[in-house]
């Protein structure tokens, strides 16, 4: 029985398919880098073989080659595709009504935020009924380092990416409080990491404010930020306790909802 050419050449993209998943499934967080022996042994793969279908993974973004150990470790490109994944599956409708209670105990405006490629994408909000308020737009992009939703999410990647994004896009300021130093910027990611929350005044804007917490999903992994943010006139000291306890709240409802055990949750 002959086998026609388009189907020996499905069942080839299939295989090609088949392999470059199991190139990618050798990649977490005990393993999160591999020379080309090591993977070419653990495959069982040819070096050669290898290597072409690394370099093209490279090519795309999905992989990337160290420039210092010559070592594989994941591309940015899928934080942009686990971005994308997070929001096609609803996470703006499941933290809604989460996003609403903490506007009404708090009276300000609430937002729900994700990493994307190296920069923080706002992918909801609920807004205050105050007449005066934070002017921040669905889809609107800032960088990681400035103001609490984006400290929060860069407290928790790791410390390859952190570096990545100061190589990238430096630390510009944004306003007057703007952490523009290297190391400043690290001790703070520690800070929010150990304590599990972040705040901001006037990093992002003049007279603004911002508190934020870190959402998990089944794995405990940080995937988005819930915050309130507000302008100065309506923020004292003597509320970030409470500010910061009803963040948490919201976090860890999201963070249920999402499939996350309780253990997992973090602070």
């Amino acid at each position: 029985m002959s086998v026609s050419r388009s189907t020996a050449n499905g069942r080839g993209a299939v295989k090609t398919v088949d392999r470059l998943v199991s190139i990618l499934d050798c990649f977490s967080p005990e393993q999160p880098a591999w020379s080309l022996a090591e993977l070419s042994t653990h495959l069982e793969l040819p070096k050669s073989t290898l290597h072409r279908f690394l370099v093209s993974l490279e090519s795309h973004g999905i992989l990337r080659r160290d420039s210092d150990d010559r070592r594989w470790r994941l591309g940015y490109r899928l934080s942009v595709w686990g971005g994308n994944a997070v929001q096609s599956a609803g996470l703006h409708q499941v933290a809604r009504p989460a996003m609403q209670d903490l506007v009404d105990a708090t009276g300000e405006t609430a937002i729900l935020t994700v990493f994307q490629a190296h920069e923080v994408v706002c992918i909801a909000k609920v807004e205050t009924r105050h007449s005066v308020r934070m002017m921040l737009d669905v889809g609107m992009r800032r960088p990681p380092h400035a103001g609490a939703s984006s400290k929060v999410l860069m407290a928790f990647l790791p410390e390859d990416k952190v570096q990545a994004i100061i190589e990238d896009k430096g630390l510009p300021r944004l306003c007057s409080n703007t952490i523009t130093d290297p190391h400043e910027l690290r001790a703070e990611l520690i800070r929010i990491r150990e304590m599990g929350y972040a705040v901001s005044r006037e990093e992002t804007d003049q007279g603004a404010w911002g508190i934020a917490t870190p959402i998990r999903d089944p794995d405990g992994d940080v995937v988005a930020a819930i915050g309130i943010a507000g302008p100065s006139s309506r923020f004292t000291e003597e509320v970030v306790e409470r500010y910061v306890a009803l963040c948490r709240q919201a976090a860890r409802r999201i963070s249920t909802l999402l499939g996350c055990r309780i253990g997992l949750h973090g602070r």
